[in-house]
């Protein structure tokens, strides 16, 4: 009896051992598996393998875009360089494309689903010779998806209309939209409106009207939003009126930008409605700019203007001197200390000084300053010579002016005393 005990023991224990193996199995075949509602693929292309793409809309639009050695070329309907950025969105959406589901493995009949006159077919050519086309029928009951297909796949599914919205492009979409097509980076001249700058270095200068200083951002910001300036997609019969709406519309802004390959000139003008309408050297015909693209080509010289008195931008001052009528206080910095005759002075207020000459700043420009000199600021960086200003009074208003500028600076009179107290408030450090 004991023996028979053993035996059935032994026998359990190889029926639970079993179990254990097959169960364990069956896990690491799911755990391989895709997941049960795991989206279908419809395509997944290797990137570098784009050679073609042809986007043809159910209304006939044809865009075909093709890789050569230069990059992408918009080829058909028109030969034109292409928006990089649009041509890459394309291919990535392209790349890999799922499905929302599977909706029939092996439909009877596609008609129903759009496929008679597909809402799209996307046909993709691979370097290493192989196709794929990709066929978007009508939406789904719901309208929050699309049928698809791929020729040589029976099956019939749904994607998002997300995935169709990636998709669904004209050769306009695809076409380098931009007005003016200058190399940010070697840019060295832009006019606006009979306002000229020329760039040295990484600064902008005035040199029509007046040679002025130039507030650095505000050149920079013009010349950014004539890179940015972009023709409107629009239906090609509606493009074809637009010859005659530029030539019956007034001026509004004449843009030139000169960089290492020559100048380029944009020419916008308004009509009655608030429409813009432009034409370029850098581009063949006549377009319509939406109007957030052209609000800064209306700036008169004076917003070019710098007004900013003191251009020693972040950079830390080793000598502050300020004086007020025959005050003068000079602060000098020795290692990590900032001293006045001698005395430590605390960094703090000495840095409330520095601030507030780094941001000083005209509130407007005057034909001359009058009255008598009040007060002379100067800042001096290491190894360099001193930046200085000098301030004049003449009853209740203020003029600043720089040696060798000519400009006459009018200045907040709040701006001066609080200088003034600050500098009187300066502590000595123990």
């Amino acid at each position: 009896m004991p023996n028979r005990g053993l035996l059935v023991a032994v026998v359990l224990l190889a029926v639970l051992a079993g179990g254990i193996y097959w169960s364990n199995q069956e896990e690491e075949k799911k755990a391989g598996a895709p997941a049960a509602d795991a989206s279908p693929k419809l395509l997944e292309i290797p990137e570098d393998q784009f050679k073609r793409i042809e986007v043809k809309r159910r209304d006939g639009s044809v865009a075909v875009v093709e890789r050569e050695p230069s990059g992408w070329k918009l080829t058909a309907p028109k030969a034109l360089p292409v928006d990089a950025r649009a041509v890459q969105a394309l291919v990535t959406a392209l790349a890999l494309v799922a499905s929302d589901r599977v909706v029939d493995e092996k439909p009877a009949e596609l008609m129903q689903y759009g496929f008679a006159s597909p809402q799209l077919e996307v046909s993709i050519n691979r370097k290493d010779g192989k196709t794929h086309k990709l066929l978007l029928g009508e939406d789904s009951p719901l309208g929050t998806s699309v049928y698809a297909q791929v020729a040589g796949d029976p099956r019939l599914y749904t994607v998002s209309t997300a995935t169709r919205g990636a998709l669904d492009k004209v050769w306009q979409d695809l076409r380098d939209r931009r007005m003016l097509t200058f190399y940010d980076a070697k840019i060295r001249a832009v006019e606006l409106n009979g306002i000229a700058f020329t760039k040295s270095s990484d600064r902008w200068t005035m040199t029509k009207p007046q040679p002025w200083r130039a507030d650095n951002f505000a050149v920079e910001d013009l010349v950014r939003k004539l890179g940015e300036a972009k023709m409107e997609v629009v239906p090609e019969d509606e493009e074809q009126q637009f010859p005659a709406k530029f030539a019956g519309s007034a001026p509004y802004a004449i843009a030139k930008t000169t960089d290492d390959q020559g100048t380029q000139q944009l020419e916008v003008r308004k009509d009655k409605e608030g429409n813009f309408y432009a034409k370029s050297t850098a581009v063949e015909g006549f377009f319509r700019l939406p109007a957030e693209a052209v609000e800064s080509f209306a700036k008169k010289a004076e917003d070019f203007r710098d007004r900013k008195l003191f251009e020693f931008g972040f950079a830390e001052p080793a000598k502050v001197e300020i004086k007020h009528g025959e005050t003068l206080r000079t602060f000098e910095k020795a290692g990590a200390e900032w001293k006045s005759g001698g005395k430590k002075i605390d960094p703090g207020s000495v840095q409330q000084i520095v601030d507030k000459l780094r941001e000083l700043a005209a509130t407007g420009f005057a034909a001359k300053g009058d009255g008598k000199v009040s007060a002379e600021y100067a800042i001096t960086l290491a190894g360099k010579s001193p930046e200085k200003v000098t301030v004049s009074q003449a009853g209740e208003k203020f003029f600043a002016s720089r040696p060798g500028d000519a400009t006459v600076y009018e200045l907040d009179g709040k701006v001066v005393d609080e200088l003034r107290q600050l500098a009187a408030d300066a502590k000595t450090l123990p």
